[in-house]
């Protein structure tokens, strides 16, 4: 049964008009009736039998590997990444060879324990629970210590990369996106250096498990089989990667794990726990050296991982005199784009600053700037482009590339920054597609989405991501926690296709 909607698709970035993959045609000798005017020929049975056309099969490596299409359709992230999935998964799954482990974002848990009217504790130990019990997992966690690695390999690369680069003034761009990361291989690719290369909190999270599981477990061990819950369907995408395989098997969403219960006819609050069995059941499902107070916590700075707030932050600690900085927060010409800038206070110099930009218009023209600025790509459309909205006077997102070079000094200017964390959904990751935000029409769900923005920032404890890690946890950082990326070969100009006229 389908689960998504149009109306869900809020952090769907339209795929190509034509699809350039080539599909492989076989010939046969039998006829098929059809002319060369694609019309069907009717005659008299002669006693030979009509070839049955096949249909095309697309796969998730096939969408991920062509040069047309951005994110996949419905059917085909179905195919490989869905509840239906997993639970085949664990109907012929045999315990003694393969363990579970489950992974969730801090967005999902806040949607769904609001969904079932429960505190954030409440809801990680009924959870907990219900993994544990009905499908015997070994592991569940939160995302919070890949998220941690993430920031800190983000801070770093960005610290070489000033220092090693200091009169390159051009953004890096975050690859934690995996809608905005495909957008930039398949039809950006004069962009694609500029992206960081650091894995997403989800894929570290099951790089760490299975490292822990491993270390745990031995090489003669179960192997391990890893579930992560996440807030929109394009993390099924990064999962389906060709070079993050073996770090999350399937991932489903908040409306998929009801659509689970529902399907095997229980409810999550039958598996409730009492609140003194809480902490005791988080460590029980908790790998080797990890504490539950720190990978079921949260960080600030942002709805979607606070990596430019954290990045704004690791440069005030390194400032030889921390007193003299100040660290402001501005916010841009719409509401989906924000700055962290980090002065001097006394001039108000600029010392570092990231961003924060949302939303498919933000990167169209966050686009369109780097790409002018760095005489990179096909540029002529780009520009007249701009000049048509300047003359048209555009307002809001429509006119933002060309507002950011003369922002006032109150106002965010993203394509100065140091770095930029891009989100293809509005707002980032609490507007996921996946979350539980009911409502009958759009401004409904944008007022759920809207309440669930405002109680994110105080619903979990907090903890510091730029602290050091964890002593298992530090030994398991790897250079794997980076991406492969293979930006597309250049489009024949004779294919018609939406990324063409971006």
């Amino acid at each position: 049964m389908s689960l998504l909607s149009e109306s869900d698709l809020n952090d769907f970035i339209s795929p190509a008009l034509a699809c350039t993959k080539p599909t492989e045609i076989k010939r046969t000798k039998l006829p098929t009736h059809v002319n060369a005017q694609g019309e069907y020929e009717v005659g008299i049975d002669d006693g030979t039998e009509d070839a049955e056309l096949a249909k095309v099969s697309i796969t998730l490596s096939d969408c991920l590997a062509c040069s047309g299409c951005i994110t996949s359709s419905e059917e085909i992230m179905l195919q490989q990444q869905s509840h239906g999935v997993f639970l085949e998964a664990m109907k012929n799954r045999d315990p003694t060879t393969q363990a579970l482990g489950v992974s969730i974002s801090p967005q999902c848990r806040l949607s769904m324990a609001q969904h079932y009217s429960m505190t954030i504790p409440q809801f990680d130990a009924c959870l907990s629970n219900f993994f544990h019990t009905r499908f015997g997992a070994t592991y569940v966690v939160g995302t919070q210590l890949g998220r941690d690695v993430c920031i800190q390999q983000t801070v770093a690369k960005l610290q070489d990369h000033k220092r090693a680069h200091p009169e390159d003034t051009t953004p890096r761009l975050s690859a934690t996106d995996p809608g905005f990361v495909i957008y930039t291989e398949k039809t950006k690719g004069d962009l694609v250096p500029l992206l960081l290369n650091v894995k997403s909190p989800q894929q570290i999270t099951g790089a760490l498990l299975h490292a822990a599981h491993s270390r745990a477990t031995g090489p003669a061990g179960p192997a391990l089989y890893h579930l992560g819950i996440m807030a929109c369907f394009d993390k099924k995408l990064e999962a389906a990667r060709p070079d993050t395989q073996g770090e999350v098997d399937c991932v489903i969403t908040p409306k998929e794990v009801v659509a689970l219960l529902q399907e095997i006819g229980e409810s999550l609050e039958q598996y409730a726990v009492p609140e003194e069995a809480a902490l005791p059941l988080l460590t029980r499902l908790s790998p080797p050296g990890w504490d539950p107070a720190a990978h079921w916590a949260n960080n600030a700075g942002g709805h979607s991982g606070g990596v430019a707030f954290q990045y704004v932050r690791a440069a005030q600690r390194a400032h030889p005199d921390p007193a003299a900085t100040r660290l402001r927060t501005l916010r841009g010409r719409n509401s989906n784009v924000v700055e962290h800038r980090l002065e001097d206070a006394r001039t108000g110099a600029r010392i570092a600053a990231a961003a924060e930009l949302s939303g498919f218009r933000n990167i169209q023209n966050m686009v369109r700037h780097l790409q002018r600025v760095s005489g990179a790509g096909n540029t002529k459309f780009p520009k007249r482009r701009v000049q048509s909205l300047r003359k048209r006077g555009g307002e809001g997102e429509g006119n933002a590339s060309s507002a950011a070079t003369t922002a006032p000094d109150d106002i965010a200017s993203p394509y100065t920054c140091d770095y930029i964390e891009v989100s293809a959904a509005p707002g980032g990751c609490i507007n996921g597609s996946g979350l539980l935000t009911e409502g009958a029409s759009t401004v409904q769900r944008r007022q759920a989405t809207a309440a669930l923005a405002a109680a994110f920032d105080a619903a979990f404890p907090l903890v510091d991501p730029l602290a050091p890690l964890p002593q298992g946890i530090a030994a398991d950082i790897a250079p794997a926690y980076e991406y492969a990326f293979r930006p597309a070969e250049e489009r024949r100009s004779d294919i018609v296709s939406v990324g063409n006229t971006w």
